[in-house]
């Protein structure tokens, strides 16, 4: 029934322009570029002005070989099966994966998905923690390959939105599902993006330019349990070489339990062309914080205020390419350990004494960085330097100001099926003055369906302000800390393969990757406290060393008639490290193994469903309301969506955590049991 494809054809275009006479053009066919080989990525898309390029993991049909639009019976041995890659024009920020695990979630898989928020597709993806202290992404700290919230960067367009106060506040985006073109989640340690146990890039979709219409307009309404609705509306205009994204949601729920209501509104506008893009941003979000930083006292309060803007300019001349980017962000919060009921005189329940006031804390970021970079034949050089300026002003933490500068050289070489690059960054801090991260990286591929490639890289990353100076009734902070360090090697194989099923003529694709990795940790920066009942204050310190061994599996088939999708993902991490007898908040609180499945089929003309089951067993303990101290229980999760759509409606029914289980990502902060929600989206 099926057959794998023997037969190669290589095809390859040295140009890429927009000209009739141009190869793509001349076909009068509409061209989806996958994964072309490395060299010719990083060669010919940078000296084409890109300053990012995210090419699809799909199929690129060349029907060059047949006189007409009928396939010949074996039309399928003709198609170039082209894998994925993604290629940033600045120093080796998301690489593409010759020299590691990226992994991506397009558009179409997220939307058969059964999520509402970015924290709830990345739950799904291996490598990856998500905790969430309230429902719906309210408070999520990520987390990869057993490191803290502290240590992942989250980057808008390749535009980094990391909060300098806290990584609690990292994923506070005004960014919709329904608006997302692509997910790239970075594994590991980098010198040059400054990740140091990893990075997710969120793409927002740029679907006009591939499709010849001027205007797309999309709205949808969601309504479930526990009070929940979500009105948005997201747009599309074309003019010219401009395009406009354009978008606005606004959800709320009542609360899944005492103290867990929320309101959050979003809107995020884009401007782009090819040379130039501009975002800005905006996030409104008050929400019950049940038990968030302390179990002793339930009803707390948290409000937070974002915005960001940015500009990005690329462009080439001959061999070279420059690129700059600006960005500035400014985030509030607004935190009451005793909540309000909406006056400064009212409040939810008794505040003891010592409570005088709330925490208010204004964050600002500004960041300017430039990339230069030179194109050989057989090599590229990349020069770049970032400048970022960090300001806080806050009740608590008072007000402090320190510059960030990096500055990075790298060289790549490719030749015939053999990648490699080295890099050095020099990083300077006004406050921890001088250090340095470097990097050296390989990828070999033997056959056209199998790439290996192995690195090892430094990173080093700067305290945040909360953990240098928070004072609370249950925080208390050292302004000693050092930086953390780390040194990261990792072993990596990535395999894809077409096949074709003789009775349909369809092809599916199977897909396969491993990767192992260890890490070396020193001076990580954790938040302990001792046992006892009677102490509720956590203190910031550094660990001597923490280090990470693990591994990543991912395997899976797409593409079928029925069954268009099943995949596997299993991620293990172990943390070298005892704490003794003190307890642990974050660092040594990992998940030690995570397994998931996903399966997306059809019904019937226009139905179908998508499930997601997952395991997760986290490493650690926690002190209950009675002091007692508790090992996290094993969890397993099934959310499930149930669909029908056309090519304008969608209408869906999803149930997240189906089988009522009692879990917790932080010990004693209950997760919501069931919770469904029906769905109707339009597109026009």
């Amino acid at each position: 029934m099926f057959k794998q494809i023997l037969k190669q054809s290589v095809y390859r275009f040295k140009r890429f322009q927009r000209a009739g006479y141009s190869a793509f053009n001349s076909m009068h066919r509409h061209m989806t570029i996958g994964r072309l080989k490395a060299e010719l990525c990083d060669l010919e898309l940078l000296k084409a002005g890109r300053s990012v390029a995210v090419c699809a993991a799909v199929v690129l049909p060349l029907s060059v070989a047949a006189a007409d639009d009928t396939p010949p019976d074996d039309a399928l041995l003709t198609q170039l099966q082209l894998q994925e890659v993604s290629v940033m024009a600045e120093r080796s920020a998301f690489q593409s994966d010759v020299f590691r695990l990226v992994t991506n979630l397009s558009a179409e898989e997220i939307q058969l998905l059964p999520v509402r928020t970015v924290a709830d597709l990345l739950n799904y993806l291996p490598g990856i923690d998500l905790r969430e202290r309230g429902a719906t992404g309210i408070q999520a700290d990520l987390s990869m390959r057993g490191g803290t919230q502290d240590q992942v960067k989250v980057l808008i367009n390749g535009i980094d939105m990391t909060d300098s106060q806290t990584g609690h506040y990292t994923m506070d985006i005004p960014i919709d599902v329904s608006l997302i073109e692509k997910i790239e989640v970075f594994n590991g340690t980098s010198y040059g993006l400054g990740a140091f146990s990893g990075a997710i890039n969120i793409i927002t979709r740029k679907a006009l330019q591939q499709q010849n219409k001027s205007w797309q307009l999309h709205g949808a309404l969601a309504a479930g349990e526990y009070g929940y609705a979500q009105p948005e509306m997201a747009a599309q205009f074309k003019k010219g070489k401009w395009l406009q994204n354009i978008s606005a949601s606004y959800s709320r729920s009542s609360g899944y339990m005492q103290n867990t209501d929320y309101k959050i509104a979003n809107a995020f506008v884009q401007s782009q062309t090819d040379n130039l893009n501009i975002q800005f941003g905006a996030q409104f979000k008050n929400a019950g914080a049940n038990s968030f930083y302390s179990l002793k006292y339930p009803n707390q309060f948290d409000a937070t205020r974002t915005a960001f803007a940015s500009a990005g300019y690329n462009n080439r001349w001959s061999n070279w390419h420059l690129s700059v980017n600006a960005m500035y962000r400014a985030h509030f919060d607004r935190f009451e350990l005793f909540r309000h009921t909406g006056n400064d005189n009212g409040q939810y329940g008794t505040a003891p004494e010592w409570y005088t006031a709330d925490n208010r804390h204004w964050t600002h970021t500004a960041s300017v960085d430039a990339t230069a970079a030179y194109i050989y034949d057989w090599s590229k050089t990349a020069v770049s330097i970032n400048a970022r300026d960090e300001y806080i002003n806050s009740s608590n933490l008072g007000q402090r100001n320190r510059v960030n500068i990096n500055y990075s050289l790298e060289q790549s070489f490719y030749y015939n099926k053999l990648n490699a690059s080295v890099g050095v960054s020099g990083i300077y801090n006004s406050q921890f003055k001088n250090d340095w991260a470097l990097g050296a990286n390989i990828g070999y591929e033997p056959t056209r369906n199998l790439h290996l490639f192995a690195n090892v890289n430094r990173a080093v990353r700067i305290p945040t302000f909360t953990d240098l100076y928070y004072q609370s009734a249950t925080q208390i902070a050292n302004p000693l800390l050092k930086p953390e360090k780390a040194v990261q090697t990792e072993l990596g194989v990535n395999y894809r393969v077409g096949i074709k099923n003789t009775v349909t003529d369809a092809a599916l694709f199977l897909y396969m990757s491993a990767t192992g990795y260890y890490r070396w940790g020193r001076d990580i920066i954790d938040w302990v406290k001792e046992s006892d009942p009677d102490i509720v204050q956590w203190k910031s310190m550094n660990h001597t060393a923490v280090d990470a061994a693990g591994t990543e599996l991912r395997i899976g088939m797409e593409g079928g008639e029925w069954l268009q999708r099943i995949e596997i993902n299993y991620s293990f991490c172990n943390l070298q490290k005892d704490a003794g007898e003190m307890l642990s908040k974050y660092a040594l609180d990992y998940l030690r193994h995570k397994a998931s499945l996903r399966i997306e089929h059809k019904i019937f003309k226009g139905f179908g469903a998508s499930w997601c089951l997952r395991f997760e067993q986290r490493n650690g303990t926690f002190s209950d309301m009675n002091g007692d101290i508790i090992s996290y229980s094993n969890i397993v999760l099934l959310d499930g969506q149930v669909y029908w759509q056309n090519n304008y409606l969608k209408a869906s029914l999803a149930c997240k955590n189906m089988t009522n289980q009692r879990y917790y990502d932080f010990g004693g902060i209950l997760q919501p049991q069931h919770w469904v929600v029906g769905k109707i989206e339009f597109t026009l």
